[in-house]
Formats: C-alpha cells, sequence, structure tokens
C-alpha cells in the first residue's frame, strides 16, 4: 500500500498521520518527505528521504519500484506538488490513498476544503481520498466541530468520510517531539522503567525515567485510538 499524506495547511497532524499512525502499522514502508521548509518525522525517531517538489520524477520512479511507502508532503510544496502530478498524467495512480488530515480551526479547515477540491480535479476518485479528524476533543460533538466536512461529503461526494477516522486529543504526541521520539519507539521499549525508578536517586536521570513512564502509559490510549482510525481508513 502506497499512502500520501497531503493538505495545503500546516499545522494539521501530517507528521502524526506519517509517523505515528501510518509508518508502525505499514511493515516496513519508508517514509519519503517532501519538504523544503521544515522536517518534523526526523526529530521524532523516525528515518526519512527528504526531496523538494521538483523531485517529483524521481519519487514517482521509487514508487514504482515498491509494494509500501509513506509520502509526507509539507504544506510548503503540496501545490507544486499536484502541479507536478497534473503534469505527470496518471501519476495519481502510483498512490493507493490519499489522507488528508485535519483540524477544528477554521483556517486549516479551509484549506482542508482546497485540497479535497483539488485531489478530486485531478481525477482522484472519491474512494482513494481518505479525510482524518484529527486533535478531537471526545467531549465536543463531532459532528459540530468538522460539520463543514459531513455537509461537504453530502453535497459533493468527492472524498470518503467515516466518523472513526478520529484522533483524539492527546499530550504524547507534544511529547514525544520534545524527546525526539516515535511512539514506536516508546511502545515497543524493552526496558522496564517502573523498576528502574525503585534504584535512582534524585536527579536528572530519575526524571527522565518518570517522562518515559508517563509517555509509556499515554502510549498505550494513543496506540489504541490509532488502531481504530488505520481500520477505519483502510479495513472498512
Amino acid at each position: 500500500m502506497k499512502v500520501a499524506v497531503v493538505n495545503f495547511s500546516g499545522n494539521v497532524g501530517k507528521t502524526t498521520v506519517a509517523a505515528h499512525l501510518l509508518k508502525p502499522r505499514m511493515g516496513d514502508a519508508p517514509i519519503f518527505s517532501v519538504e523544503s521548509v521544515n522536517q518534523d518525522a526526523s526529530t521524532q525517531g523516525i528515518e526519512v528521504e527528504q526531496m523538494r517538489g521538483k523531485a517529483f520524477g524521481v519519487l514517482v520512479e521509487e514508487l514504482m519500484d515498491r509494494d509500501r511507502a509513506i509520502v509526507d508532503v509539507g504544506a510548503s510544496n503540496v501545490e507544486e506538488f499536484l502541479k507536478l502530478m497534473q503534469r505527470y498524467d496518471g501519476s495519481h495512480e502510483e498512490f493507493d490513498y490519499f489522507v488528508v488530515p485535519v483540524v477544528r480551526e477554521r483556517k486549516q479547515q479551509a484549506d482542508t476544503v482546497a485540497t479535497l477540491r483539488a485531489l478530486a480535479a485531478l481525477g482522484v476518485p472519491a474512494l482513494k481520498i481518505r479525510l482524518v479528524m484529527n486533535k478531537f476533543d471526545p467531549d465536543d460533538s463531532l459532528q459540530d466541530e468538522f460539520a463543514a466536512f459531513f455537509a461537504l461529503e453530502k453535497l459533493e461526494h468527492g472524498f470518503t468520510l467515516r466518523e472513526s477516522a478520529v484522533i483524539h486529543e492527546n499530550e504524547v504526541f507534544e511529547l514525544l517531539k520534545q524527546a525526539g521520539m516515535s511512539l514506536g519507539q516508546v511502545t515497543n521499549d524493552p526496558v522496564n522503567h517502573r523498576a528502574r525508578l525503585r534504584d535512582l536517586p534524585p536527579g536528572d536521570e530519575r526524571e527522565q525515567c518518570l517522562r518515559l513512564i508517563a509517555l509509556q502509559r499515554l502510549a498505550v490510549t494513543a496506540n489504541r485510538n490509532l488502531d481504530q482510525v488505520y481500520d477505519a481508513l483502510f479495513e472498512g
């Protein structure tokens, strides 16, 4: 499976989707980062291959030789990326899915609508465009927070919206960024930090151990949610 994560807007959680949702559940799929401004995944324990939007032809050649890949397209490169996809006629067929994350903020939602329509205009079928609603507080109403997309899906039928494709707010993602780690690294850490804690005196090492224990606990909840999101996106 080959998946592109795209949005004209920044701050919607593309790296969360690529590095923490997709990568741990797609086996040996590499992450290709199309980004010229910044790179978050490489600071979170995830190996990435970085390339500019103009290297689209090289990327397409890489994808043709692979069964699995994740392409994280940075906001500064999305417009150029889509223009090149139009120039390379039929190149969107190299991707099985286009995942478009969105958050509750109005600007990001407006940019997301533009992204969904741009993909549809390129001829990408609605079943291949999957919306992920991100940073959702379960105490709020999903239908209210993302009302524009429920209405747009019914009106235009240009993308796929599934109510279970919702990433809940979880401070673990910000803590992972600060720690320079991935969710997979925390989840698969073989060290029993709880046992280590008993033998550590007060100090920096003890504080680090406490942070890792907190990360592991938050990771359990995050992974359970992300498993449900992945199933909603690709298994249903």
